[in-house]
């Protein structure tokens, strides 16, 4: 069974990703509200896959530092960047940076479960 780790400050962003995914036939999901958490998880349970916020104010380290944190440890992870953040150049940075894909909120359900799908 795949593993998820869904990092957002938004505790109901979380809750929705959450129950996305696990209509996608997911059921192993961790979650993250912040930086030190999220590295954390990432460590000790080494998800397959991750759904990762670019905005954690009450964070020391924002999600493209907690990226390549992550990149760092395991240059194969399989990252998602879910964020309002809509400039091409935001992007495109967390693209080089390692992320698999980009999805920008507000997302489309399907758009999420058929990133699922293409790592199921």
């Amino acid at each position: 069974m795949k593993k998820i780790l869904i990092v957002d400050n938004s505790s109901f962003m979380r809750m929705f990703v959450k129950k996305i995914i696990e209509k996608g036939g997911f059921h192993t999901i961790f979650e993250a509200s912040g930086r030190e958490d999220a590295i954390e998880i990432f460590n000790t349970e080494n998800p397959d896959i991750v759904f990762l916020d670019l905005n954690m104010s009450e964070s020391t380290m924002d999600g493209i530092d907690v990226l390549t944190e992550m990149m760092k440890i395991n240059p194969k992870a399989v990252v998602f960047i879910i964020s309002a953040v809509g400039y091409e150049s935001v992007k495109d940075q967390c693209i080089e940076l390692g992320a698999k894909g980009y999805l920008r909120k507000p997302f489309d359900t399907e758009e999420l479960l058929r990133t699922l799908e293409e790592y199921k």
